[in-house]
């Protein structure tokens, strides 16, 4: 075995433990950052390992055994769990409002259009300039696309998260023209090189 492969093998190895370390955090009696930061500490250096080993090949090996973990891991919570007598609720999370109350409709479709194609297109913009960065470090096409395709939903949805559980407009806005404008000008910066 080539020492490559031990780094992808290896850092496997590090993803399914970050995932069965995290699964062992959420299931702890109080919420404990040291245990949540041990696995996500785990998944980054797994992530990280297995990229040096074999750059975008190695990554989505890695990431492969990680989702295995985690969905064998759901598939045995959701198949144990037992089945709750309570009623479902008519008015999930406040989705819909109670009769008389106002609609916000205006709001609504703010958030969507910031969570959505806003979010997207800052993740899009974020990923590029990712990719042009990947060009200037002497990454292969190859991986540097393949890094391109893996970071662009990953950060959608760290974006939209992130988006939703902002309280002010402000703020909002500003979380989103962070990415884009680093993007931009990472690819900026790449095209002149």
């Amino acid at each position: 075995m080539t020492e490559t492969a031990s780094l992808v093998w290896i850092g496997a190895a590090a993803t399914v433990a970050a995932v069965l370390q995290l699964r062992r955090a959420w299931s702890l009696p109080c919420r404990s950052a040291a245990a949540n930061g041990i696995g996500w500490a785990l998944m980054l250096v797994g992530a990280a390992l297995a990229l040096a080993g074999d750059g975008a090949w190695g990554l989505a090996v890695a990431s492969l055994f990680g989702m295995t973990a985690a969905a064998l891991l759901l598939a045995h919570a959701g198949w144990t769990a037992p089945a709750s007598k309570a009623r479902a609720s008519d008015r999930k999370a406040h989705m819909l409002p109670e009769a008389g109350e106002p609609r916000h409709l205006g709001r609504r479709l703010l958030t969507f259009l910031l969570t959505v194609p806003l979010a997207f297109t800052a993740s899009l913009l974020a990923a590029l300039g990712a990719r042009a960065l990947a060009g200037l470090a002497g990454w292969s096409d190859a991986d540097g696309n393949a890094m391109t395709l893996l970071l662009l939903p990953l950060l959608w949805g760290i974006l939209a998260f992130a988006l939703i559980m902002l309280p002010r407009r402000r703020s909002q806005y500003g979380l989103l023209a962070i990415p884009a404008a680093a993007g931009l000008g990472l690819i900026f910066i790449g095209g002149a090189l």
